[in-house]
């Protein structure tokens, strides 16, 4: 920019020279008209003002800057929560033998049987058959309590067997009856039935066995 000043002014002044001097030789040339030297000079300076015009605008516009954003405060990282500190443990709560619950009246409880479900025997083995059932009433079972075949196959040489002894509420008895599996091969199922002393059936007092035969 400093630059094309300078050459047009330096051309400006070139100009005014040449104006003077064919001012100055206009006055000695006796058939030419007189130039006002004022004339001249307005002429120059609208024809250097036409040139720093042009010049000014042939210079691109300078950009602007865009404004720089401002960075976001950065977030503080969150804390970590340790999810092992947080739960407290959980006490185990040690389950105690289940207690059983005693009715009202006569009633019994199956516990154990032996040969257990599924016992596979040969045609007319024999065997014998354990069942022990507990007192869960609140009435004692007297010598005359007996178990008694219902239904099914019957491979006990006996039809009932009975308590040995007074059963008192939460003791327990067990019968032993001698059998004989059936002389044909084939599955079987024998039902029996705790009764009490008038033949009347204990509650939940039922045992049944399944077996087979080959």
């Amino acid at each position: 920019m400093k630059k094309t000043m300078l050459k047009t002014l330096s051309l400006v002044a070139v100009m005014i020279a040449a104006a003077l001097m064919l001012g100055a030789c206009g006055a000695a040339a006796p058939a030419e008209p007189t130039v006002d030297p004022n004339v001249i000079f307005t002429q120059v300076a609208e024809t250097v003002m036409v040139s720093m015009t042009q010049t000014s605008e042939a210079i691109p516009p300078t950009a602007t800057p865009e404004p720089t954003a401002t960075p976001e405060p950065t977030q503080p990282p969150a804390p970590t929560v340790d999810v092992s500190q947080e739960q407290a443990a959980i006490p185990t709560i040690s389950m105690g033998p289940t207690a059983t619950v005693q009715l009202y009246g006569d009633a019994a409880k199956w516990n154990t049987q032996s040969p257990v479900d599924g016992k596979v025997f040969s045609a007319g083995q024999a065997f014998n058959f354990h069942v022990c059932m507990s007192n869960v009433g609140s009435t004692t079972w007297t010598s005359k309590y007996y178990l008694h075949y219902i239904d099914g196959s019957k491979p006990c040489w006996v039809s009932k067997t009975y308590v040995g002894k007074a059963i008192d509420p939460g003791s327990k008895w067990c019968f032993d009856l001698e059998c004989r599996a059936p002389d044909t091969s084939g599955t079987y199922t024998t039902y029996w039935f705790l009764k009490n002393a008038d033949g009347v059936k204990v509650t939940n007092g039922e045992v049944y066995f399944a077996f087979k035969v080959q």
